[in-house]
C-alpha cells in the first residue's frame, strides 16, 4: 500500500502541509517496503498535471492530509484513492495513527465540508 502526504519538508519527520493542493512536494510512503520518495508537486512546480491524476500514476492508495478541495476530493474518490484526515503530528506519527485506524476517513464519520480548508 503506498500512503501519499503533502508536505513542505523531505523525510518522514517533516509536518504535513495544511493544503493538500498547495504542498511544495508529496512524500509517498510504502507501507510493505518501509521505504519513502518525496515527489515535486507538479501543479506547484511548473507541471500541469493535478495531483490527484499524478498521485493515482504513481499507484497511491491512501492520501492523509489536513485539506483539500471539493473538486480534489471527488477525483481521489472516484479513483478509489481513501483519504484520511491529519492529525497534528509529524509525518511518520500519521502513518503509524493510520496503521492503527485512529485517524478518520473521508466518508466514513464525517461530511466532505469538515475537509474542505478553513
Amino acid at each position: 500500500m503506498k500512503i501519499a502526504l503533502p508536505t513542505n519538508g523531505e523525510n518522514l519527520e517533516a509536518q504535513i502541509e495544511q493544503h493538500f493542493g498547495r504542498a511544495k512536494n508529496y512524500l509517498v510512503y510504502n507501507d510493505e517496503t518501509k521505504e519513502f520518495k518525496v515527489y515535486l508537486n507538479p501543479e506547484t512546480s511548473g507541471g500541469s498535471e493535478p495531483p490527484p491524476d499524478f498521485l493515482n500514476n504513481l499507484g497511491v492508495n491512501v492520501i492523509i492530509t489536513f485539506g483539500l478541495g471539493s473538486r480534489a476530493q471527488e477525483k481521489l474518490k472516484r479513483m478509489k484513492i481513501k483519504i484520511c484526515k491529519a492529525v497534528e503530528k509529524n509525518i511518520i506519527s500519521n502513518i503509524e495513527d493510520f496503521r492503527q485506524n485512529q485517524l478518520i476517513e473521508l466518508g466514513a464519520e464525517t461530511s466532505n465540508d469538515e475537509f474542505l480548508l478553513k
